[in-house]
């Protein structure tokens, strides 16, 4: 009988992990981390061993971004703890469910300057959504569940589980299996009826609404909602950059992403609406120019009721999920008989309309021009991208041209994008294929990045996976080197730039396949070869820096 079996801390903490559904576990091994390890011989979880704990970080991170569920990954004491710590801030501050997994030293031993010793509890503090140390076995369980219980509910986050190492190798207990219902439970959180028919009457009153779309919008699964309203109201919809691709480009009122780097004409379709209507949004700085965003009458949905109001002042604050929040709203402006004025979103996207002949035009756009315009290489990326695929972008100028670049339905995008996290894109591509074998998955990601996780390219040929990497290579840290001119307007730059590499063949070192591209009119004949590939695929874009994002590219 399963109650009368008697279980080490590191085989139940396994047991538990079975429990949640966790499929895949990430990380680096080590002497305190082996009694986990070792019980996963016997257990359904496959553990994937990244070159770095932040690619086990950021790993588990895409996945739990891209299920829902939380991604696992796991470190040993000190140096591999801390390790973890910028991957876990990137997914506290984009609300990503993460169980991170750490461990100290015996007990006993606590304080008195063991091997590797450091205090996890400061070092985590600041950087999760909860620390949870594990002092003895009676408690094991309970943390777990915990942890799993945090990490999922409200807004999503990584959680801290820091075990000793005592109680994982030496103490015993029984597991008494539990349903994950019973301790994580899922409720609709219902907005009160009163919010709803507030904000049906701000609307009504409105002759240029305009809908901002957060991160929120696709943890509640809420984009056709979003879209149905959208059609309602005549209303343009404005995205965070968290909820690029919620709205498939070709839905007649996407405006677009805002961000610090563009655009005029999202900023145009907020700041000029009589009622903008916040979804989802913590509105932070990246999505408002740290709050320079002029924004009147606003509705805003939030699922926790700290956010409302927090950097703008809300006219009304709903407070709930967003899929039913919205459904009710649509409801009762149906039930209202509203009829929309389309004026306001017409005169959006006919300046659209002029913008994007501007962006779309010039040098910058040219496709046959070496080396490769940011703007004509997304271009034709957009020509080539598939239904129903995973785009994962790194920090910098690479996620930031991604401004302008069309995803089809049911793509789903994912970048740092409030922590800002360089080295993001392998580890949570990885995480990513993982966790969806059948997708197709993209990477794209600057030299400066892959030179932080470059070992993650071995990790993701050594489990077989078929991921494309796109490398867009200008030899600097491109943003940076971008910004000192801008703001000292000189070109005597400092820490930014690095020798000509040719990545291709370090990565098929590694176990790919890969090709150079000079002019982004070769990329959909690169993408073609990366999908006939039967190994992972680097396509290195020798890109053309010069064309900078600052202050603002669109």
């Amino acid at each position: 009988c399963i109650r009368d079996s008697l279980y080490t801390g590191g085989q139940l903490a396994v047991k538990l992990m079975e429990e949640f559904g966790v499929k895949v576990a990430f990380g680096i091994p080590g002497g305190q981390t082996l009694s986990v390890n070792n019980a996963m011989y016997d257990s359904t979880i496959r553990f994937v061993h990244t070159r770095h704990e932040n690619g086990a970080a950021v790993a588990a991170d895409g996945y739990g971004r891209l299920t829902g569920e939380p991604g696992v990954c796991l470190a040993t004491t000190g140096p591999g703890a801390t390790n973890l710590i910028t991957g876990l801030g990137g997914a506290l501050r984009d609300s990503s469910p993460v169980i991170a997994l750490v461990f100290q030293n015996k007990l006993p031993d606590a304080g008195r300057g063991d091997a590797q010793e450091s205090d996890h509890e400061l070092l985590f503090g600041s950087i999760c959504k909860k620390y949870i140390p594990v002092r003895d076995i009676s408690s094991l369980a309970w943390s777990m569940r915990e942890a799993y219980r945090v990490a999922k509910t409200g807004r999503p986050g990584p959680v801290v589980v820091d075990f000793y190492r005592d109680v994982v190798e030496n103490q015993k207990a029984p597991y008494i299996p539990m349903d994950p219902a019973d301790y994580c439970y899922a409720t609709d959180c219902v907005a009160l009826p009163a919010s709803i028919q507030a904000a049906a009457a701000e609307i009504k009153k409105a002759k240029k609404p305009c809908l901002w779309v957060g991160n929120g919008v696709k943890l509640a699964h809420a984009e056709e909602e979003i879209k149905e309203l959208s059609l309602l109201l005549a209303a343009p919809i404005v995205t965070t950059y968290n909820a690029m691709a919620a709205v498939e480009s070709s839905f007649e009122n996407l405006v677009g992403p805002r961000t610090r780097h563009g655009s005029e004409i999202s900023k145009a379709a907020l700041e000029e609406s009589d009622c903008v209507i916040t979804v989802g949004s913590t509105l932070t700085a990246i999505s408002t120019n740290r709050w320079d965003l002029k924004i009147h009458n606003m509705i805003q949905f939030d699922i926790i009721p700290e956010n409302i109001g927090r950097h703008y002042p809300a006219k009304v604050g709903v407070v709930g999920d967003a899929k039913a929040g919205l459904r009710s709203l649509i409801d009762t402006l149906k039930a209202d008989g509203y009829q929309a004025d389309p004026s306001y979103r017409n005169d959006i996207f006919a300046r659209k309309a002029k913008w994007a002949e501007n962006v779309f035009s010039g040098p910058i756009a040219d496709v046959n021009a070496t080396p490769v315009p940011p703007v004509a290489l997304h271009m034709e990326l957009s020509k080539c991208l598939k239904e129903n695929s995973i785009f994962v972008v790194d920090a910098g100028n690479p996620g930031a041209w991604t401004h302008i670049t069309d995803f089809p339905a049911g793509t789903t995008y994912m970048k740092p994008v409030n922590y800002g996290n360089m080295g993001f894109a392998l580890g949570a591509a990885l995480g990513c294929k993982e966790a969806a074998p059948d997708r197709e998955v993209i990477a794209l990601l600057g030299d400066g990045s892959l030179g932080m996780t470059l070992g993650e390219l071995e990790t993701i040929s050594r489990e077989k996976l078929h991921v494309i990497v796109i490398l867009v290579n200008d030899d600097a840290y491109g943003n940076i080197k971008q910004e000192e001119k801008f703001k000292t307007g000189t070109e005597n730059y400092i820490g930014v730039e690095f020798p000509s590499i040719d990545y291709v063949k370090v990565a098929e070192a590694l176990g790919y396949n890969g090709t150079i591209v000079r002019k982004a009119s070769e990329i959909p004949q690169a993408m073609e070869a990366a999908r006939a590939s039967d190994k992972p695929f680097m396509i290195e874009v020798k890109l053309d820096g010069s064309y900078t994002v600052w202050p603002s590219c669109f």
